[in-house]
């Protein structure tokens, strides 16, 4: 069992999570002189013969290849299928699916070809549809089975491990070390408590070990429905990885029944930490392995075995510390109960001083394991806040801090209060930390939930697209729901996709008489652009056109006419840009850019490990613990008044919005000046500039006039930054100034006019325009 269990470690050829493809030959969108043969196709990771498919299409939808599509002999991660002999000229589709090896997801896609001479715009409406289906059902939250079925098969086998590792590693080693020290319990009363506690214990062990054979149960059905329905349950157990590791995952499961009924006589009298509890133990382990090497992490390869092994530990370490708190809630207070009311205090105390330093050990090793699992899985701030895996990702955050909080209070108020307790205030304060423990489980298990929803879904750094290929938007009018696509979104001509579908079961509406857009360009009069799009079947009308002809902020209604209807009308807003759109950076990524930010988070970081070295640390008195806390907790809130305060105006690089960018409004973004840009513009702007803003922002627009130096933050390097925004964003801060920096309102002194050529004369700036040397009466530096 063993040797499969290595060999199915070592023989794994992990890649990015979900088979996602990579390249394809013929390339995606290429025109061929001559007609392939073969189409192969590239994964990111290794795929599985049985349940993946590619087929090609003619521009009628009828398939064409010759129907022996496979995974090539030496090579995991390639499908290939054949082609017939002369293939005729024309628009070719290529169809596919893939089913993961490594984590069972499934993944489909599409993309077109060409032979001959043939214009691949031919392509647009199939391209455009299959485009927003594709993003629609990625964007779109997973089955709610597959959510169930993942949370309850790691709670269950976080209660069934962490119901071996609890006793070895907690109650017996805190008892044992207390009674070796100074014995507080009587032998006789000690190995009473021990039976009373051993019987509640194999109870919840039998429990779970119940729970979770269900839940790997359930784990086939998810994995048979997410790959065709129950019918192939056959074919998934003995056709995929998924079935191999199943089915070990069983034998494992089977071996360690056998083990508590052959043991079951022997627990309920009094159990030790003898061979047959560590034999337990260890069959769990291998039970956690099973499920890591079915994980995202199993999934990536660089470097090879790191990511598979970090998972391993991260989820071992769950369950001694969740499954831990759930042996505290359930079985520890049958053994406090069973000692005399003077001994209760104490003996929690000790129990709890040993879980607190156990779950302290393993919650670090939780962290680093999962702060790496987030590097490789999320890749960036970006993906963190604008992925589900992300959203979900941050949300777990905040519940383990919650956990954290309460651990914090059963160590720092109930253990040191234990101790010193009388026996009827030792019963309330055992109650307090009951009571806490209910929360710690409940906290616990909506964290689980929330692993099942991130293991059902794409990873943050797989689902995100930092440049994006579709403006995807989608809104309810009357019954419909309306998804309006357009790709690639600039200005020019782009492909629009309108898909209709009922709003109460998202049945698909191709029966509309008429679907019609109406462009309205927000910044500039310039009429209304009508323009009709042509039914495709399946929901969708589609459309080529230049309907986005000027940069800007849009906004296209979608009219849609069906017969003994009234018209739905619903309206997008969106902008138009120059080039392909880049998804706007977050807040805190922009944060991060700056030293005052990065000051700050070093500040809380710090006091964080200040405080929870004051509580870890046995030496110190009470008083001086309070202390320290209290002074670590000033320094965090000093380290998030500088995050607060930080006005954040600085870019992060040439190709995106930037902070300030980001408290520009919408409707003054894109606006462009009405101003020629000629060399009377200029000049009028760089008198306008030689007599205001000199003095702050230099005579080159460096940002080192002469006052600069007292300025904090100091004037932007307008050669650079310049650039880095549109006319509409320069004039706006012209007009109201930047809140948090010096940058003052100029909308009093100034005419429109005037803000408009100082904008001008700004924007060459970072093309090396030179300026004159400040004037004579430029205010004097401050002393």
């Amino acid at each position: 069992m063993i040797v499969v269990l290595l060999a199915l470690l070592v023989g794994a050829q992990p890649a990015l999570a979900h088979a996602n493809l990579v390249r394809s030959d013929p390339p995606a969108n290429s025109a061929q002189k001559t007609a392939p043969t073969v189409v192969r196709l590239w994964y990111s990771e290794e795929v599985e013969p049985s349940f993946s498919q590619v087929r090609v299409l003619d521009s009628r939808g009828a398939q064409l290849d010759n129907g022996d599509s496979h995974r090539a002999p030496n090579d995991s991660k390639e499908m290939d299928v054949s082609l017939p002999p002369d293939l005729p000229l024309g628009l070719y589709t290529v169809v596919w699916n893939a089913l993961s090896a490594v984590d069972g997801h499934a993944t489909t896609g599409s993309f077109a070809f060409t032979v001959g001479d043939v214009p691949l715009s031919e392509s647009s409406s199939r391209e455009i549809i299959a485009l927003v289906d594709t993003t629609l059902a990625n964007n779109a939250p997973p089955p709610a089975y597959q959510v169930v079925a993942r949370a309850f098969n790691l709670l269950a086998l976080v209660a069934l491990a962490g119901s071996f590792f609890f006793p070895l590693l907690v109650l017996f080693s805190a008892i044992q070390s207390a009674q070796t020290q100074k014995p507080i319990v009587p032998t006789k009363i000690l190995d009473s408590a021990r039976a009373a506690w051993s019987q509640r214990w194999l109870r919840v062990v039998i429990v779970a070990w119940v729970l979770y054979a269900i839940a790997t149960l359930g784990m086939l059905v998810m994995q048979s429905l997410t790959v065709g329905g129950l019918q192939a349950i056959p074919r998934v157990l003995t056709a995929t990885r998924f079935g191999t590791l199943w089915s070990l995952r069983v034998a494992i499961l089977l071996a360690l029944g056998a083990l508590i009924v052959k043991a079951r006589s022997g627990w309920t009298t009094d159990i030790k930490p003898a061979r047959t509890l560590l034999l337990a133990a260890g069959l769990s382990v291998l039970l956690i392995l099973t499920q890591s090497l079915n994980s995202h992490n199993a999934a990536l390869d660089d470097p090879p075995l790191l990511a598979l092994v970090i998972d391993f530990v991260h989820t071992a370490g769950t369950a001694i510390w969740l499954g831990g708190l759930l042996q505290l809630l359930t079985t520890l207070p049958i053994f406090i109960r069973a000692l005399d009311a003077n001994q209760q205090g104490r003996v929690l105390g000790i129990v709890i001083a040993r879980f607190s330093f156990i779950a302290f050990l393993v919650v670090g090793i939780i962290v680093a394991s999962g702060a790496y699992s987030m590097l490789v899985q999320v890749g960036s701030i970006e993906a963190l806040f604008g992925t589900l895996y992300g959203d979900s990702l941050l949300i777990k955050l905040a519940l383990v801090g919650v956990l954290l909080a309460v651990a914090a209070f059963n160590l720092i108020v109930v253990r040191p209060a234990l101790a010193q307790a009388t026996s009827q205030r030792g019963l309330r304060i055992a109650r307090a930390f009951r009571r806490a423990t209910v929360v710690e489980v409940v906290t616990a298990t909506a964290i689980i939930v929330l692993v099942g929803l991130m293991t059902s879904v794409a990873p943050a750094r797989a689902a995100y697209e930092s440049t994006p290929k579709l403006l995807l938007q989608t809104q309810r009018v009357d019954d419909l729901q309306v998804t309006l696509g357009v790709a690639p979104g600039t200005v020019g001509t782009n492909d629009f996709d309108v898909k209709v579908q009922e709003a109460a079961n998202g049945t698909t509406v191709s029966n509309a008489q008429v679907v019609r857009l109406l462009g309205t360009m927000q910044e500039m009069d310039m009429g209304t652009q009508e323009t009709t799009l042509t039914q495709q079947g399946a929901g969708h009308y589609t459309l080529r056109g230049d309907l986005l002809s000027m940069v800007g902020r849009w906004k296209v209604e979608v009219l849609i006419r069906r017969d003994g209807l009234d018209d739905a009308r619903t309206t997008f807003n969106f902008a138009a840009l120059s080039q392909s759109p880049k998804a706007e950076p977050s807040y805190l990524s922009l944060a991060l850019h700056q030293p005052e930010v990065l000051l700050g988070l070093a500040l809380t970081a710090l006091a964080f490990a200040v405080g929870t070295a004051s509580v870890m640390v046995g030496k110190l008195k009470t008083r001086e613990r309070r202390v320290t806390l209290l002074g670590a907790i000033g320094v965090a809130v000093l380290g998030l008044i500088v995050v607060w305060q930080n006005p954040l105006v600085v870019s992060s690089s040439s190709n995106t919005v930037t902070a300030a960018s980001l408290f520009v409004p919408e409707q003054f973004r894109f606006l462009r000046s009405p101003m020629p840009g000629n060399a009377d513009t200029l000049n009028a702007g760089r008198q306008i500039y030689a007599q205001n803003c000199v003095a702050c922002h230099g005579p080159q627009g460096k940002g080192n006039g002469p006052l600069a130096v007292n300025l904090n933050p100091r004037p932007v390097d307008l050669t650079v930054h310049a650039r880095l925004h549109t006319e509409g964003e320069l004039h706006y801060w012209v007009t109201n100034g930047i809140k948090g920096s010096a940058m003052s309102a100029w909308q009093e002194q100034l005419t429109d006019t005037q803000r408009w050529q100082v904008v001008q004369f700004i924007r060459s700036l970072s093309l090396g325009a030179q300026t004159p040397a400040a004037p004579t009466n430029a205010p004097t530096p401050a002393p």
